[in-house]
């Protein structure tokens, strides 16, 4: 179903929507491993939970990961785990923040 939607005008929306899951691919992976393993272990087997109740779950682990996603991504390029699986396969330490170049105007008039 996702996918024919990107074949649709919602395309761009949806890029918006997911970049940031996106470039956090590995760090949410891994968290979201971490968060079904603990709901998991809640009281029942989550094999007998009805399938609204796994869905509720799903979406909840998604918007938390996007929720925490998104302001991480405003001052770092990058996921913390992306950030330091880089610096293992380059062997040197990659930027983590964003680069912020400043452009000095002059009025043309000397003080």
């Amino acid at each position: 179903m996702l996918l024919l939607l990107l074949r649709t005008p919602l395309r761009a929306a949806l890029h918006v929507l997911f970049a940031p899951l996106e470039k956090m691919a590995l760090t949410n992976h891994l968290t979201a491993s971490l968060l079904l393993s603990a709901v998991a272990h809640l009281p029942g087997r989550p094999e007998d939970w009805p399938q609204p109740v796994l869905l509720a779950i799903v979406i909840g682990v998604l918007a938390t990961q996007w929720l925490l996603s998104t302001p991480w991504l405003r001052p770092y390029r990058l996921g913390p785990l992306e950030w330091l699986r880089r610096w293992v396969t380059w062997g040197r330490r990659p930027p983590l923040r964003h680069v912020v170049h400043v452009v000095h105007v002059s009025d043309g008039s000397q003080s």
